[in-house]
């Protein structure tokens, strides 16, 4: 009897664990993938420059998409600190003794933490053993994510309506 007994509880785990990894497959399905491209025809094109709300737009496609930020700044135990006030928060970093960049406005510090963001690393989220001096944060504009200066000035303008700041014409960077 007890190997019949032994046999009958490999099937019950084998069982659950199939109806567990079906479970989660389900849930996975209704998930979209991360989106590679982002409606380039909208981003391309400075005669037509989307306005200040579509750039926001445009910057939430990337943000959750091939920018892959929502990867590490958002959810519980994020990696990352979140970005919900950061383009309110930045005059308080950019007085911070730790802060090492050059930026002087709310613009400024965005695209400086995309593209530089060591020179500003919030406590606890520095790589282990650089004292928070070193962001484990890739420049967005280079590979592996390669975000260019439009999809960046987008989710500026996303980062500024996620904070309730009033997003500007860019007529510079046609956004």
């Amino acid at each position: 009897m007890g190997e019949k007994s032994a046999g009958r509880n490999f099937l019950k785990v084998a069982v659950f664990s199939l109806a567990v990894i079906g479970c989660y497959t389900i849930i996975a399905s209704y998930y979209s993938p991360i989106e590679t491209g982002v409606l380039q025809d909208e981003l391309a094109s400075p005669a037509g420059a989307p306005l200040p709300r579509e750039s926001s737009r445009i910057g939430a496609v990337v943000y959750n998409g091939k920018g892959a930020c929502a990867l590490c700044h958002e959810g519980v135990g994020a990696r990352a600190p979140r970005l919900d006030f950061v383009a309110r928060e930045f005059s308080m970093r950019l007085k911070d003794p730790a802060y090492g960049g050059t930026a002087k406005d709310a613009e400024g510090y965005l695209y400086e933490s995309m593209t530089n963001p060591s020179a500003y690393v919030v406590k606890g989220y520095g790589v282990a053993g650089s004292d928070d001096k070193v962001s484990p944060m890739p420049d967005v504009s280079k590979e592996p994510i390669g975000l260019t200066e439009s999809e960046i000035r987008a989710v500026m303008e996303y980062l500024k309506v996620r904070a309730g700041v009033e997003p500007k014409i860019d007529k510079e960077h046609g956004i």
